[in-house]
């Protein structure tokens, strides 16, 4: 990863918001995910759970369903580990590829984030 400072960080926060979670906000009538906080023990131990052959982590975004109790059709996110693919710098995982889903056995799968913010802003 290549660090950014704190100016860009804000600026790339404020443009996500004011473009595309607007947009979302507007089209499905919710107040969309701007953020997901996740516990730096779990996130330690879902790497520590990682096989040996993971070669990175991939983060997907999606969309809770209707009848999720916290943040129904909100936008989350699912971390999943990454092997090597097929080509040099590629990297597939099991949502992606049936051809690896066999792995989310052995520590592939994906960890969900504890707190989408909103609705659980907290300062």
């Amino acid at each position: 990863m290549e660090p950014i400072d704190l100016k860009t960080a804000r600026e790339m926060v404020a443009r996500y918001k004011s473009t595309r979670k607007a947009i979302i906000d507007n089209h499905h009538g919710v107040d969309d995910t701007e953020s997901t906080w996740i516990p730096i023990d779990k996130l330690k131990e879902f790497i520590g759970n990682l096989p040996s052959e993971a070669t990175g982590v991939r983060i997907h975004f999606g969309v809770h369903d209707a009848d999720h109790k916290v943040a129904p059709h909100q936008t989350s996110i699912a971390i999943v580990g990454t092997v090597a693919g097929k080509g040099p710098d590629q990297h597939i995982d099991a949502i992606q590829s049936d051809v690896v889903a066999n792995l989310a056995l052995t520590g592939l799968a994906a960890a969900k984030p504890t707190k989408d913010c909103p609705p659980m802003c907290k300062s």
